[in-house]
């Protein structure tokens, strides 16, 4: 027997209709997550380990300060590269981490640079200023984020 096709037009009609809903639940479901479940999140799939590298990143910037300017400039690159991937990572989701966040991926952004370009230049003096743009700009606001991470998290607990 063959089935007209307005009835099988409405079948196909009704069942994308279902997957929709369907699919729509799903997606509100997922946005049912507390604030804190929001962080755990973001901090599970990507932030700790850029965090942690950005801090070790940082930390031989700071370490390799009173080196050479050869060593300077390797490492204020790659704190500059590390910089740039922890951009890229979606915004935290608490509002006054991700300001921290910005500011010290800003500080980290700038001191690098300039330490690098320095280095490249031989400008001792421009290499220091990056260094102390990466100590008093970047690493402070990294702590705070962290501490507000840290706090954000241990309400979700």
């Amino acid at each position: 027997m063959r089935v007209p096709a307005a009835p099988r037009a409405t079948a196909v009609a009704t069942a994308t209709a279902t997957a929709t809903v369907v699919a729509v639940a799903l997606l509100l479901g997922g946005c049912s997550q507390t604030p804190a479940e929001r962080l755990e999140e973001w901090y599970g799939s990507g932030g700790e380990d850029q965090i942690k590298k950005l801090n070790e990143d940082a930390g031989r910037v700071n370490e390799v300060s009173m080196r050479t300017i050869d060593v300077q400039g390797l490492a204020c690159q790659d704190l500059l590269a590390q910089t740039a991937e922890a951009e890229k990572l979606d915004p935290i989701p608490d509002e006054a981490a991700q300001r921290y966040w910005k500011e010290a991926l800003g500080g980290f952004r700038r001191g690098a640079a300039e330490c690098a370009d320095g280095a490249a230049k031989k400008d001792e003096s421009q290499v220091s200023r990056g260094i102390r743009g990466v100590q008093t700009e970047g690493l402070p606001k990294l702590v705070g984020t962290v501490s507000m991470i840290k706090a954000g998290l241990a309400a979700a607990k």
